[in-house]
Formats: C-alpha cells, structure tokens, sequence
C-alpha cells in the first residue's frame, strides 16, 4: 500500500548516486513493512471468506483510491517541494492503517473497516508516486536510468523477497495485527530517512505556481499525446497490468489448494527471487543497446512463464517457473519507463505519469475484479465438474479445487506472450528510440528543469 520514495535535488552527480543509495535503505525497509500487511491481510480475508472475490475487493479498495488521484499526485508534484509530498504520502498512510489494526483486533473483524483503512492509506500514497518518477530524471542522468531503475526494483523486491516468508512463519505464531504493527514501524522509518537526507537540499520552485489543476492536467494530456509511441506504451502497459492482475489473485489460492501458509510464504519469496536477479543484471548493465527489445523480451518470457505456473502441482516446479517469470518483470517496467521518461520534458513529468499511472494501474482494478468473478463463478466451478472438456483438460493440468485458478493463469499468460510478440513489432514503439538519444533527451529538458 505504498509506494517507492527517492529525493531530488543534487547538482553532482556522484552525489546525487551516494544519496540515492541511502534513500534505497528507506524503500528497502518501507518494502518488507507494505509486504507483510499486504500478505497477511490477503490470507487472513481468504482464509475468513474462501472467496476470491472477497480478496479482490479488498485489492480494489487498497490499490483504486491511489490509482484514480495518481494526477492529482502528478499536479502536486511538479508544484510543489517532491521530498515533502512523498513525507506526507507516508507518515498519513502509515497512521491510516490504525483503521486496519483495530478491525483485525476487534471480536467481530469487519472486512469493510479493513477495506476502509486501506483505502485510506491509498488515499495518501497517491503523494508519492508521481514524485517519486519525477524526481528520478531530477537527481540522475539518463546513462543512469536503467541502472536506478534496476537499483530500485531490486529493493522494492524485498516486499515479495523477504516479507512473505517472514509473513508466513510470524502467522504460525502471531496474529495477523503484529504485521500491520510492524508495517507502521517502518512508514515512520522512511519518513525519518527521508528527513535526514532532505536537510541541506535546496527546493527547486516553478515559475508557473499559479497555474490551475485544470490547466496543468491539460499540459499533462498534451505531453502523452504529443507522441503515438507513447499513447502506444500506455495501451500496451495496460494490457501488461491485466495479465498481471490475475496473476496475483490467484497465486494465493492456487497454492494453498495444496499446501498451507507457511509454504506459501516460502514458495513467494524463492518465486520473488527471479525479480532480484533480473533487477541485478539491468542494475549492472550501463548502457543496453534497445530498451524496445528489453520490453519486448521481458513480456515474451514473462508470459511464457506465466502460463506454465498453472500446468503443474509440484511445488517445486512452480516455483522454478514463477522464478522465471519474475526475473523477466523488471525488463517489462525499466524498458517501458525509460522510454516514456526521455520522450517527456522534465517539467510535465510528474502530471504525465500521474496521468499514466492512472491509465495503466486501471488494468489492475479490472484484473481484481473479473478474476474473482471468473474463479469463483466460473473456473473453479468448471474444473470442478465433470464435463468432457474438463475432463481432458484435467488431464493436463490436474483435477479439483485450485485447478479452475490455473487454467485462468494459463490463458492470461499467454495474452501476455502474444502482447510481447506485438510489441517487437509496433513501428510507433520503435520510434520513441529513434528520435533522439537518451542522452540528448535528457540534456535538453535537465537544462530547463535547472
């Protein structure tokens, strides 16, 4: 229920790098506290309701609220001081899960107070996300971009890395409230990193303040559509978010169909190994010759992985897969980003991915929503049955409970394979390489920005 924090405001680039390492200490504990809530809470409605649906609305209320204000985030961000929108984004939605704790720890939990909490702490997170990509092309240089982009995926993992298998064991022992505790702990340590390394910055102030929100939502529609290849991206990164919506509905159901929740745990954070690796080597490569081909790589394999995850009930192939799987996500989301970001001038950015991140995160509401619908009314029912169809179905891929979930996942892994496939091919997508270099890109719209 967070997002990622990074200041800006350094001239020197060697500093600017030193900083942005101490600030990666912030989002790496600020990633395992959201991992745990995020995995309890998730368990504890499943195990409460059975129902997948439950689950999904809980995801849609958690994640809609910062989703849908991602442009008035955007509009904040280039207006204002980025560090104080990403202090406040945290320290309210940390103390906005208070909601979530006292309905776990009450004698009758309520799923709408903890839906509540956690729109709540969605509300304020909307602060920090478009601030967040904003001040990235603020602090580093363009030959920089794909190494802090790595840099960060490879912290951020901690939330699936680290946090689910603690997760799981700290249930076998302890009620799902001492996650939310220890999540709030770590809001307020990243608030506190951020304070520390925001002393002795110097605001950066626009000459155009007294702008409306209606005017500067309007440069930010102007800035994604000044260029097909962009507006191309955003259908194409919706696509992506849908796919992966479904993905992580059903992950959780699938497996406890065969095992329980400390294997679970266990089983996420080997899976969420893949996405440290593939973060680690973009994170090592300086300059890659096409970020097309990266984001085209990065769907193909993610989506042939993603398919194969419903083929089996070994525990140990699934997670071999879903290794696979997460180790080409970081190709998907640096690929994407880095050309999006060196198409835009710095000055609209924050507005423009405000208004991108409302676009594209959409796929995910609509994932949490027909995913729940689907397994629960549809899939599960049906390899539950005894058609001729699931019949010779189940003879691939298994019978019983959880087998309507895999059969889900393999049809939207290979929607996300043949988005990979298009994208190689897409001449608008092409074109946001040609154009200028990265370098040239980022010179001219880091002069202005200064």
């Amino acid at each position: 229920m967070k997002q990622q924090k990074i200041i800006a405001g350094f001239p020197n680039q060697n500093a600017a790098m030193k900083k942005f390492k101490v600030l990666l200490a912030g989002v790496f504990i600020s990633s395992i506290g959201s991992g745990l809530t995020d995995f309890g809470l998730a368990i504890y409605i499943l195990n409460r309701t059975g129902s997948v649906s439950a689950t999904g609305v809980f995801a849609v209320c958690a994640f809609l609220p910062a989703i849908l204000l991602a442009p008035v985030g955007g509009v904040l961000a280039d207006r204002y001081d980025r560090r104080l929108m990403m202090i406040l984004g945290e320290l309210f939605s940390g103390l906005a899960l208070l909601i979530c704790l006292v309905a776990v720890m009450s004698s009758h939990p309520s799923l709408v107070a903890i839906c509540v909490g956690a729109g709540i702490s969605s509300v304020f997170s909307a602060l920090t996300e478009p601030a967040f990509k904003a001040t990235i092309t603020d602090l580093l240089s363009a030959a920089d971009f794909a190494r802090a982009g790595g840099m960060v995926q490879l912290a951020s993992s901690a939330k699936l890395l680290i946090a689910p298998a603690v997760a799981g064991l700290l249930l076998q022992v302890t009620p799902v409230s001492s996650l939310i505790i220890l999540d709030m702990l770590t809001f307020f340590t990243t608030v506190l990193i951020i304070a520390f390394v925001r002393k002795g910055l110097v605001s950066r102030k626009r000459a155009v303040a007294n702008l409306d929100f209606i005017s500067e939502m309007s440069d930010g529609i102007t800035a994604i559509r000044s260029k097909k290849g962009i507006m191309t991206m955003i259908a194409i990164m919706t696509i992506t978010t849908f796919c992966l919506g479904f993905v992580q509905m059903l992950s959780k159901p699938l497996v406890l169909a065969i095992a329980g929740e400390r294997e679970l745990g266990i089983l996420t954070t080997v899976i969420a190994m893949g996405m440290m690796a593939g973060s680690l080597i973009i994170s090592i490569i300086k300059h890659p010759k096409s970020y097309v081909q990266m984001l085209s790589l990065g769907l193909l394999g993610c989506g042939v992985f993603f398919a194969l995850i419903g083929i089996s009930e070994n525990l140990v192939l699934i997670a071999g897969f879903g290794f696979m799987m997460f180790a080409f996500m970081p190709a998907i989301q640096i690929g994407a980003e880095v050309l999006i970001r060196t198409n835009l001038d710095n000055t609209v950015q924050g507005r423009a991915f405000g208004l991108i991140g409302l676009i594209t995160q959409m796929g995910y509401i609509l994932a949490f929503i027909a995913a729940g619908i689907l397994s629960d009314l549809i899939f599960e029912p049906f390899m539950l049955g005894s058609s001729k169809l699931a019949i010779q179905i189940g003879e691939i891929i298994g019978y019983g409970v959880g087998r309507g979930n895999a059969l889900l996942i393999i049809i939207t892994g290979i929607g996300l394979l043949v988005a990979g496939i298009v994208t190689a091919r897409l001449k608008s997508v092409r074109t946001l390489e040609k154009k200028e270099t990265t370098h040239e890109t980022f010179t001219k719209s880091y002069s202005k920005g200064l």
